[in-house]
């Protein structure tokens, strides 16, 4: 997943002098809506700039830039907070909610009345996934459903709960649509098919070895598991991820693999 041409018009705008030092990344993707990050932390927090206020979508940039994000806020629109939006419950996304709250933001559960803000609900990455559309400016909110600076995290829906959440976002706009994952750099409909299809692959490669009794050692080991993996590095980091983190990927796969012989296909929230 690359950053492609069609995105030069999507510039990178850091605002001021100060900006250039800032924990703070700031992209602009409409007049409407900049796609916010903490640079040591990652998660995508969406500012939507509406008529009557900002609606915030997982402003979360590490609970010590907090005021930053604040003041960086404030640089794109001096527009109250209206609503704060999550894409899931975990804290990595939700962690700035009490903030932005007690700044006049109104967390919503369901989605408010907002003109072309569309949501669907799945159920993948944890037990409520929330899928946000943003018709005017063509772009999708994943969540941690999709990450393009990480490996798959599908162990709450399973095999068929990821399929389902990654159809139901390519049903969503168009093939110029601009998908925002959770964590990593936005990405057109193109990488997702390509994100969606290597997770498969991963899954069946590690079901294939495990029901041939492999130990997570050994699984770790093979050739095709580790070329797999390499598939969603796609920023080229070296390593990719921690060891530690590559067997705990290998474990909580075949726990997924293991709860759907079973015939359950939910597995339990991701943490």
């Amino acid at each position: 997943m690359k950053r492609f041409s069609i995105l030069a018009s999507i510039s990178l705008l850091f605002f001021n002098a100060d900006a250039l030092s800032s924990s703070i990344s700031v992209e602009r993707i409409s007049e409407q809506l900049h796609i916010l990050s903490g640079k040591e932390y990652g998660t995508s927090i969406g500012v939507l700039v509406l008529e009557d206020g900002i609606v915030l979508v997982d402003p979360m940039p590490g609970s010590e830039h907090l005021v930053e994000l604040d003041k960086t806020i404030r640089t794109i629109s001096e527009k109250p907070i209206q609503f704060v939006l999550n894409t899931h419950a975990h804290s990595d996304h939700t962690g700035g909610n009490e903030y932005f709250i007690k700044k006049g933001g109104v967390l919503v559960e369901s989605l408010p009345k907002i003109e072309g803000l569309e949501h669907i609900n799945v159920k993948s990455h944890s037990a409520t996934d929330n899928i946000y559309y943003y018709k005017k400016s063509n772009v999708i909110f994943a969540g941690d459903v999709f990450d393009s600076s990480w490996h798959p995290t599908f162990y709450a829906g399973g095999t068929i709960g990821f399929s389902e959440a990654i159809d139901a976002i390519l049903k969503l706009g168009d093939d110029e649509t601009l998908i925002v994952p959770g964590h990593g750099s936005p990405v057109r409909k193109s990488s997702l098919v390509e994100f969606k299809k290597n997770t498969l692959l991963w899954i069946a490669k590690v079901k294939e070895l495990h029901q041939k009794g492999w130990s997570e050692n050994r699984i770790m080991n093979d050739i095709q598991v580790n070329e797999i993996l390499e598939k969603f590095n796609v920023t080229g980091k070296t390593p990719f991820i921690p060891e530690k983190a590559f067997k705990r990927f290998i474990q909580r796969t075949i726990t997924v693999i293991d709860t759907e012989k079973g015939g359950n296909k939910a597995v339990g929230a991701d943490l």
